[in-house]
């Protein structure tokens, strides 16, 4: 059991619809999330992955929703100098009266950076590099001039706009390795513990292992000790997770033949699906009991569903929903 006074309050996130050739649909999709009650709609930062930049998919995403909060999950360091960061993040922050949610990595994908001609430093530097441009980022929100020499930037200059959110918008800063997760517990409001992408590549089966209940319970460790450390509460941060494949199915019988499609696209035993916290998978009753045992057991709080079909979760928010009503 994580050591917790009290369970978080169950927060959901899900991506944002591919952008098609339709922005209109892609609009109504994104006004359906908003009313379905989700927490949050996340965007990445990809350059082979997603349809969309992250940017410019955030700012249009404000303008077609009223409520859902807009989080960036995450953007990549390394594509992305932090006085434009600052800049991009405080604008949308602005157009979206304050919903945005800033996460911010290291980036992981050695192809992409190989297809895009980017230096693919070893995860010691990457992390190095981002830590010190969060310095940057969180300083440049301050208003005030920023006179920054540091390893990997120069800055002089004051940021502008000012975000609504203040001192600024909430960090999510996650990852599946210690340093990372040290990271996010000293620094993050949200905190993603996640799978270990040290290696650089594509997601395989050892996304669903690292997910395992006794790894995670040891990454939830290091963050809430690095909290601890930094003289914060480890309670009042949120636990931000990922299902890698979420499938709510009609029935009980309907579970084991959808928990074997899902074993078998990743490459894994089902033994192993069944155990994982990155997959969710059964009826609407057996998701939302795993959901909350994974979050009264383990402290995590903040699933992303990962899937975009909102009429496919309807029935399990719907659930959430009616839950959290009554509590």
């Amino acid at each position: 059991m994580p050591e917790t006074s009290s369970p978080r309050p169950l927060r959901t996130a899900v991506y944002a619809p591919p952008l098609g050739a339709d922005p209109g649909r892609w609009r109504g999709q994104l006004a359906a999330i908003d009313a379905a009650g989700f927490t949050a709609v996340t965007v990445s930062d990809h350059f082979s992955y997603g349809s969309m930049d992250p940017v410019a998919g955030l700012a249009a995403i404000a303008g077609a929703t009223s409520r859902v909060r807009l989080m960036a999950l995450v953007f990549c360091n390394d594509y992305r100098h932090p006085v434009l960061l600052h800049k991009a993040a405080a604008t949308v922050d602005v157009l979206s009266a304050g919903r945005l949610d800033l996460g911010m990595g290291a980036g992981f994908l050695a192809a992409e950076y190989a297809a895009a001609g980017l230096p693919y430093d070893r995860p010691s530097v990457r992390i190095a590099r981002m830590e010190e441009a969060l310095d940057v980022v969180q300083a440049l929100f301050t208003g005030e001039r920023v006179a920054h020499a540091g390893q990997y930037y120069t800055v002089g200059l004051a940021g502008l706009p000012a975000p609504v959110q203040r001192p600024h918008p909430p960090l999510v800063i996650g990852g599946g390795g210690k340093r990372m997760l040290t990271l996010a517990g000293r620094r993050a409001s949200i905190v993603g513990i996640h799978s270990n992408l040290s290696r650089g590549t594509a997601y395989d089966a050892s996304v669903i292992e690292d997910m395992l209940p006794e790894r995670m319970r040891a990454k939830i460790g290091w963050a809430r000790a690095a909290a601890r450390e930094a003289g914060r509460d480890p309670d009042a941060l949120d636990y931000l997770y990922i299902s890698w494949a979420t499938s709510v199915v009609d029935s009980p019988r309907a579970t084991r033949p959808a928990l074997q499609a899902v074993a078998q696209r990743f490459g894994v035993d089902v033994a192993v699906a069944r155990r994982s916290l990155g997959l969710l998978v059964g009826t609407v009753d057996e998701c939302y009991e795993q959901l909350m045992e994974r979050r009264d057991s383990y402290g995590l709080n903040y699933p992303n569903f990962g899937v975009t079909d909102v009429n496919a979760l309807a029935p399990l928010t719907e659930r959430i929903a009616a839950a959290e009503a009554t509590d």
